[in-house]
């Protein structure tokens, strides 16, 4: 009965450590996606600091700053659900 009891108990184990590596491996993943939107986030701003509103595409720039960071804060909170 013990040993029965224990091969159950293994298995669980081993099903929460693959869950857990999965979920380990989905966190790394969308980790680098926010840092490649960080980077971009920081290029636009680059941009519009240098080019102004004389820019002729200003504009776009600052709403698609506004869309990638809403993008990465709804990445961000999505994984602390994980």
């Amino acid at each position: 009965m013990t040993d029965k009891l224990f091969q159950n108990e293994h298995e669980i184990q081993e099903m929460i450590d693959a869950d857990n590596k999965v979920k380990e491996d989905i966190i790394a993943k969308h980790n680098e996606d926010i840092k490649i939107m960080d980077s971009l986030i920081y290029s636009l701003n680059a941009y519009i600091i240098r080019f102004g509103r004389t820019s002729n595409i200003h504009d776009e720039c600052m709403d698609l700053k506004s869309q990638v960071k809403r993008n990465r804060d709804h990445l961000k909170s999505w994984i602390d659900l994980i």
